[in-house]
């Protein structure tokens, strides 16, 4: 596994555990569940170790590696059910928890497990380690636009998020994350679940603009 596809993979779906969404640089200072793992670990969806397409694989903690190939229950049922059953009976020696049924592609999977609620087993940590998880957020607050104005302008957009509450059905965010792996952007759906964002949809698209409307009364123009 190369640098460059554990950063195409980072590139498309963030450094934090895709299920429970802790991340190394949490773990490694909490003082309670903490561990000694200083990168995430990437799991390979079809079984295929050898299959590094960044379509085929997602940055998962160690927590959240194991009960994939371990446990046929949301949250992990999506992905467990993507393996081969040998692949999931390997890391079952002494359970039974494993489902014993055909392996299913990724949009098949998603398609019938993709909005299964459930909450990792793993998210017991993150209060111990959320305090430094958080990130600054990149905004250079000394921005001077094009009508004279000082306001918050990204200083290099690398990802774009969009965040919604439909009325019958959550709360959702759509991210434009630029693909590295080739041109291009990726635009991810993800939706908010027992306190965490999960992905529900993941296309490749060509190109990205980004415009900012904002009221006739404040000054301001359309970027």
């Amino acid at each position: 596994m190369t640098d460059e596809f554990r950063q195409a993979v980072y590139d498309a779906w963030g450094r934090e555990c895709l299920i429970c969404g802790r991340s190394p640089e949490g773990w490694l200072q909490a003082a309670v569940g903490g561990g000694h793992q200083d990168k995430l670990s990437l799991h390979h969806l079809n079984g295929d170790d050898t299959d590094d397409r960044v379509a085929n694989a997602i940055p998962l903690c160690q927590s959240c590696h194991v009960h994939i190939h371990r446990v046929d229950e949301p949250p992990y049922r999506q992905w467990h059910r993507q393996l081969p059953i040998a692949d999931r009976h390997a890391w079952n020696a002494h359970r039974e928890e494993y489902a014993e049924t055909p392996q299913l592609t990724a949009k098949e999977a998603s398609w019938r497990y993709g909005d299964d609620d459930g909450t990792p087993r793993s998210t017991s940590y993150l209060r111990y380690e959320r305090d430094v998880t958080d990130s600054d957020d990149g905004f250079n607050t000394e921005a001077i636009w094009s009508d004279g104005g000082h306001r918050e302008q990204p200083a290099d957009i690398q990802e774009a998020t969009i965040e919604y509450t439909l009325e019958d059905s959550g709360r959702y965010r759509i991210r434009f994350v630029e693909r590295h792996d080739g041109p291009g952007w990726w635009r991810v759906v993800d939706k908010w679940t027992d306190s965490v964002w999960h992905p529900v949809d993941r296309k490749p698209i060509a190109d990205v603009d980004v415009i900012l409307e904002y009221g006739a009364n404040d000054g301001k123009r359309s970027n």
